[in-house]
């Protein structure tokens, strides 16, 4: 790495610092939970996590397995505990999702406005960097 490559390295980590210390973002789900719970599910592993609908169905993939789900609420609680990298997490039955999920959105959005003000004037490729960055030192995959 050239030194002006290594000084852009230094300058966006120090950014993602900032932007993580500023951020409210906690571990989901239990961050967001008074207690914990007994009641676990298990979930695959994996770093390639999407989100779709199908028929009726929303499903949720980790890699290759294939979670089908009804509801959006438990679908959306199902790929933020994946991108945390968690595979035993608290039953979505025993939780008030609509709280949680819009607790930990509403910590993404802050810290995406942080992100945004942080990177302004900054290339996309710059931006994007210090997104994927700022969520692996959240503990997430690709969160942003």
């Amino acid at each position: 790495m050239d030194p002006s490559e290594s000084e852009r390295v230094q300058r966006l980590h120090a950014i993602c610092a900032r932007v993580v210390k500023l951020s409210s973002v906690r571990s989901f789900p239990d961050g967001y939970l008074k207690k914990p719970l007994e009641n676990k599910i298990t979930l695959p592993l994996g770093s390639n996590i999407t989100m779709f609908r199908q028929d009726e169905f929303i499903v949720v993939t980790i890699n290759s397995d294939r979670i089908y789900l009804r509801s959006n609420n438990e679908a959306k609680y199902i790929l933020y505990c994946a991108k945390r990298g968690q595979r035993t997490v608290p039953s979505p039955q025993d939780l008030d999702l609509e709280k949680i999920i819009g607790q930990f959105e509403r910590d993404l959005d802050i810290t995406l406005d942080i992100i945004r003000k942080e990177c302004e004037g900054f290339s996309e490729s710059d931006s994007d960097y210090v997104k994927t960055y700022c969520s692996e030192l959240l503990g997430y995959h690709d969160i942003f």
